[in-house]
């Protein structure tokens, strides 16, 4: 490479295929290949030396200090995934309750025996004999395992091979239109650590699972990328100044047999297709909720509910992220003021997603969206990263729950590639449009007095009540005046549910008291093109008011109806 050339590193599998697990879903393929994960390779190979190298190392650290670099990868295919049981490596003759017993007991005479020579300065007393001896009786384990009839017959029986107990393994993977996936960085290379990364990257062998089969080099900046960093469609797991001294660390207390975990930064990702294909939107346009999804959908065997539920799981949601944050909740996550007050300033949402706008849609929602306006801060959006990272790990391998009271649990999976289903696909509530209809029935933040009763004068003033209030709302949310708006009780999509069979929902007005709302759907156009996510109304962070772009075909890459699932 020439001096002051960008500089990239590309991978390419040996074997046409990419095996590795998703970080918060074992039976999900990662793709494109994470940033952390091709780091992590580098410094495994460097640490495989006899002798580190020191020049070596100090690549790796400028590696690490670097902005997130962009990725070229083509689409890939994923494999299904089925499980394949394999033998548990932890059968004993010994008895769980017996070694637990015997721990304590080692435990009990070591502690003893340190505070007994510790009372007398170091030296051997006989008390001390006595407790040494006990310890290395209780620490012996021969006695229970080498003769006939001090063992656990059941136990011993459960080593043979055709009765070892068995547990579902996955191994997904991808089979990428192109073995070849190049990250690129926007940084020139000094010549000492073009030279030592090239080294390292002789000797990465592997990324990800060991049938992963691959060969690196380093490359000048020549690629065309088609993931950048940027709000879109999902994360991808990043490196961090002291990643290489963090995974030193944590390898200090795994020895490379016990548990672990790979240290990463959440870094947001989009596809440059997807960001490409957004029409210019006009200064003004683009209201207070439009920013990034984070995208889960409902795990395999999931019992669908129906859009009218939506209020029910975004609380489950919201609730469940709540738990999971670290106090004080950031504002722009919680919607409250540090006093308790809500908030005047664009925050998080919580919206469940239907499946709605096309020829066979049901209304039946298809997963959950945590929607993230562009003005909410940094600070407030790592935080959010956070509570739903501790969220994930904590309910690993099944997945995130929504627990939903006497209807059960609910799992999800977080989506860090393009969604299968079309309605999941944050382009398909963010593309750019004149006209935006209800997806889920708009809460109107006045009550506009009754629309389905009394006379005829009084229902055409309720009405017009309530198309004055839907043009307030998008003038609250940053929008101008709609150039022409229908309000009904009855969906304009197909697939959406009437507005009366919603449940009832209430808010905490001025005076503390429940304020019930009306809810209604409608259709609205816009002078200029307007830019999603579109939520409108008093119940927009929970569900209620959200808005698709219409018509739905212009929406799609294929310009037909195809399927939202």
């Amino acid at each position: 490479m020439s001096p002051g050339e960008n500089f990239g590193i590309e991978v390419n599998f040996l074997t046409g295929r990419f095996a590795a697990t998703c970080h918060n879903d074992r039976r999900q393929p990662e793709w494109p290949p994470h940033p952390a994960r091709l780091f992590s390779a580098l410094v495994a190979a460097w640490a495989d030396a006899d002798e580190p190298d020191i020049a070596e190392r100090a690549a790796l650290e400028w590696v690490e200090s670097l902005p997130p670099p962009a990725i070229a990868a083509s689409d890939a295919v994923p494999r299904r995934v089925v499980p394949h049981f394999v033998p548990v490596n932890d059968a004993s003759v010994v008895s769980t309750t017996w070694y637990e017993r015997r721990a304590r007991e080692v435990l009990r005479l070591s502690a003893e025996l340190h505070a007994e020579l510790a009372a007398s300065g170091g030296e051997m007393t006989r008390k001390a004999g006595r407790i040494e001896g006990r310890l290395a009786k209780a620490k012996e384990v021969q006695a229970q395992v080498g003769r006939a009839g001090n063992t656990n017959p059941s136990s011993a029986v459960a080593m043979l091979p055709e009765q070892r107990g068995k547990q579902g393994r996955f191994y997904p993977s991808v089979t990428p239109g192109d073995p070849r996936v190049r990250f690129r960085w926007d940084a020139s290379i000094p010549e000492e650590v073009a030279e030592a990364l090239d080294r390292l990257l002789r000797r990465v062998t592997r990324l990800g699972h060991s049938s992963s089969l691959v060969s690196c080099r380093l490359i000048a900046d020549a690629s065309h990328a088609t993931f950048e960093v940027g709000s879109g469609g999902g994360s991808l797991r990043g490196v961090r100044s002291g990643q290489l001294a963090e995974l030193e660390r944590r390898f200090a207390r795994h020895r490379g047999f016990k548990p672990r975990s790979l240290p990463f930064t959440d870094v947001r990702y989009r596809s440059v297709a997807e960001a490409t294909k957004q029409p210019e939107v006009e200064a003004g346009c683009r209201p207070d909720t439009a920013g990034e999804w984070l995208v889960f959908e409902f795990a395999p065997g999931f019992r669908s509910f129906p859009a009218t539920r939506v209020v029910e799981l975004a609380a489950a949601m919201r609730a469940a992220v709540f738990h999971y944050s670290d106090a004080p909740i950031p504002e722009g996550v919680s919607g409250h003021s540090a006093d308790g007050t809500p908030t005047a300033a664009p925050h998080v949402a919580f919206l469940p997603v239907p499946y709605v706008g096309f020829d066979h849609a049901d209304g039946r929602l298809l997963g959950m969206a945590v929607s993230v306006p562009e003005a909410v801060g940094d600070d407030a959006r790592r935080a959010l990263y956070r509570a739903i990272g501790n969220w994930e790990k904590a309910a690993l391998p099944d997945g995130p729950k929504l627990t939903l009271g006497a209807q059960g649990v609910v799992r999800l999976r977080r989506q860090l590639g393009p969604a299968t289903l079309i309605s999941l696909r944050p382009s398909a509530w963010h593309r750019a449009s004149h006209r935006w209809v209800s997806a889920t029935p708009i809460a109107l933040p006045r009550h506009p007095g009754r629309l389905g009763g009394g006379a005829a004068a009084a229902r055409a003033k309720a009405w017009a009540a309530a198309e004055s209030s839907v043009a307030s709302a998008c003038g609250h949310v940053g929008l101008p005046e709609p150039v022409s708006l229908e309000v009904s009780l009855n969906p304009f999509l197909k697939g959406v549910r009437p507005a009366i069979r919603f449940p009832a929902f209430s808010q905490n007005g001025r005076s503390g008291q429940p304020v019930r709302r009306q809810l209604v759907h409608a259709s609205v156009t816009f002078e200029s093109p307007v830019a999603g996510p579109l939520m409108l109304g008093a119940g927009r962070f929970l569900g209620l008011g959200l808005m698709r772009p219409a018509p739905m075909a212009e929406s799609l890459e294929d310009g037909g109806s195809g399927p939202g699932e």
